[in-house]
This record gives C-alpha cells, structure tokens and sequence, in this order.
C-alpha cells in the first residue's frame, strides 16, 4: 500500500509549507512572524492556501493513523499496542517540548537573544514556569494521537469478547454525508466554547469532531478494507465536491470580503459559523476519500528517492520547526515582498528539513525516536 504512505509524505510536506506561509501573513499563530504587512490581495490569498490546508490535513493524517491503529492493535493485543505508541509517540513529545520547542522559541527571538547563555536563562524559564507543559507545537498532533489511541485500546479491551457480525460493509456515499454531518454538528458545537483560534494547553478543540471522526473513519477502514476496495468512482465524485465547495468559498469571501469576517464566523450560536464548519467537513471527509482513490489508481508505487522521504516524513514533522524558524530568520534581511518569501522559505525549507530528518535518522538514539 505504497499510496498510504505517499498521501502521508504529500501531508507532511504540505505542512511544512503551511507553517512557511503563516510565518509571512496575519493568520494563525507560529513561533516567528515576519515584520511584513501583506497587502490585501496578498492577504486574501495567503488566507485561501492557509483555510484549505487546515480544513483537511491534519484530519486526513488522523485517518491514517486510526487505519494503521486499529491494524496494529488487532495484530498485537491492547498491551503492547499501548506501550507500543507511548514510546512511538509519547517519547517524541517529550523530546519536542523538553528541547526543540525551547531551542526554536530561541530561534524565533534571536533579534532580542544573541548567545547560549540567552538560550539557558529562556530554558530555565521554561522550566521554572512550567511552560514547558504547553510547549507541544506542531506535536499536538502526537498528543492528541496518543489519547485516542488509549482510548481506542480502552474500548477494545472492553468489547474483546463481543462477537463480530456480518463481513465487510462497502463504503458507500450515504455514509460519507452522514460523516459530513455528524462532522459538521460536532464542529459548530464544540466552537460554542472554542472558537477557531481559542487553544487549551496548544490545542484548538473547536477543531476535534473532524479529527475524531476521521480516526473513527480510519478504524472502521481498516476493519472493512475500505482504503483498498473503495470505489473509484466515489472517490472522483469527492474530489469533484471538494472542487465546487473551494469555488463557492472563494465566491463567497470575494464578495463579502475578509474585512467583514467577524468573531460571529470562528464559532458561537451564529449561522456565519456553520459556513466554516460544513465546509472543513466536506473538505476533510471528501479528500480523504478522493486522495486515497486517486493515489490508489495513479501514485501506488515508490522509487528508491520517494523511498527515502517517505522514511524521514516524521522525523520532518518533529524537526521541522526549529529548521523552518532558523531559515526564515535568515532570509529576514531578503527585499521581497511577503507571498515571494513565503515562496521561497517553503522552496528552502522542504529540502532542508528532508536533509536533516536524513542525518537525525542516522544517529542511533534519535533514529528510535522518530521511525518511518
């Protein structure tokens, strides 16, 4: 299943991508923000790539990941499923919030900070704060992976003698728009109390139904054997949904225009925050779907150079941080405008953080920590 593993790789690229755009606008947060002010064609567009990104990446990650779960734990037991994604996730995390967070935090601050003895007062504020405690960054993910999978293990520890009935069930369009919806409701009530941007302990709840019910979608995948019976037909029918929501949500803001974005569209009983949450529905359902029809029949395969990214993607995931900050910080004194930065950061950045995933993998302590 070759394509399951460059769906992951293509995410995990886009991510670091993500980051590098967000390092130049106003929206989101990440550790450095350049001293530019797009203007507001740049703003718009840098608004449409960072919306897209964030309503189907992540859930499409969590997809997979509940497919390999729910694969790993029936082949292992809850047991060693358990100590198995404490140490493949847990020991990461910490090593993320321990030391990489604390050192790109310097990174981003290094017009204030200038030496080691710099980076040791900021560390043992860390410590004496317990900021550390927030400190997952892009890592979250990893967290937030790990509590479902306790979860996940939990449940089945509970249902373990129940008898299994009927044989595998195909996945048929009904069921996606009921994921849609399901997705859709849970997103517009959880943002009643976390509103698009509001984190607890660096995570946006408002965003859990989809993440949640896609790594239910991968489970109920893999006991089914979706990802490799799916119809293709189906999945061409998601992207061709996902096609004409983008278009009806760049029409959408090309009329209202961002400045009438209100607090009314990040969550609240407002009808402006169903539009946001329908769409990263349709989005995050629709391309999972479609991208594992469309790399099952067009992108199975992997040479000997994809190969090897796919085996650093995660290790780009942990690492990137700190690699994307030290770039961007040296291209800071580059005349270019912010979408051109942006542009190159990601140009840089990818081959960069491929290279140092590379060389991390090599070292034996840090090789166990992050496998493919």
């Amino acid at each position: 299943m070759f394509f399951v593993d460059n769906i992951r790789l293509v995410m995990i690229i886009l991510v670091v991508c993500h980051h590098a755009a967000i390092s130049y606008c106003d929206i989101g947060a990440w550790y450095y923000k350049a001293p530019l002010t797009p203007g507001p064609v740049t703003n718009f567009l840098f608004f449409l790539f960072v919306s897209f990104n964030q309503s189907f990446f992540m859930g499409t990650l969590f997809a997979l990941a509940g497919y390999f779960a729910a694969n790993t734990l029936e082949r292992k037991g809850s047991a060693a499923f358990v100590r198995g994604r404490l140490l493949r996730l847990g020991v990461p995390t910490l090593f993320y919030m321990i030391l990489l967070d604390p050192l790109t935090v310097y990174l981003a601050n290094a017009r204030e900070f200038h030496s080691l003895g710099d980076f040791t007062a900021i560390y043992g504020h860390f410590l004496s704060t317990a900021g550390i405690l927030a400190g997952t960054g892009p890592m979250w993910f990893a967290l937030a992976l790990l509590v479902f999978c306790l979860m996940y293990a939990g449940w089945h520890a509970l249902r373990q003698a129940a008898p299994t009935t009927g044989g595998p069930r195909p996945l048929t369009a009904k069921l996606l728009v009921w994921l849609i919806v399901c997705s859709t409701a849970g997103t517009f009530a959880l943002r009643l109390a976390y509103p698009i941007g509001k984190t607890v302990s660096n995570l946006q709840l408002g965003n859990f139904a989809q993440y949640s019910i896609l790594f239910i979608f991968g489970i109920l995948a893999q006991a089914n054997d979706w990802l490799r019976t799916l119809d293709a037909r189906l999945g061409r029918r998601c992207l061709l949904a996902v096609f004409v929501g983008q278009l009806a949500w760049i029409g959408w803001w090309l009329l209202l225009g961002l400045g009438e974005m209100t607090t009314d569209y990040q969550g609240g009983p407002h009808w402006q925050s169903l539009i946001p949450s329908m769409w990263q529905s349709i989005n995050s359902v629709c391309l999972t779907v479609g991208l594992v029809a469309l790399c099952r029949e067009r992108w199975n395969r992997q040479g000997g150079f994809v190969a090897q990214l796919s085996a650093s993607a995660f290790a780009v995931y942990v690492f990137h941080p700190p690699v994307l900050v030290a770039l961007a910080q040296l291209l800071e004194p580059v005349s270019l405008g912010a979408l051109p930065k942006a542009v190159l950061l990601s140009a840089l950045a990818v081959p960069t953080c491929f290279m140092v995933a590379y060389g991390v993998r090599r070292v034996p302590l840090l090789r166990d920590m992050v496998p493919q």
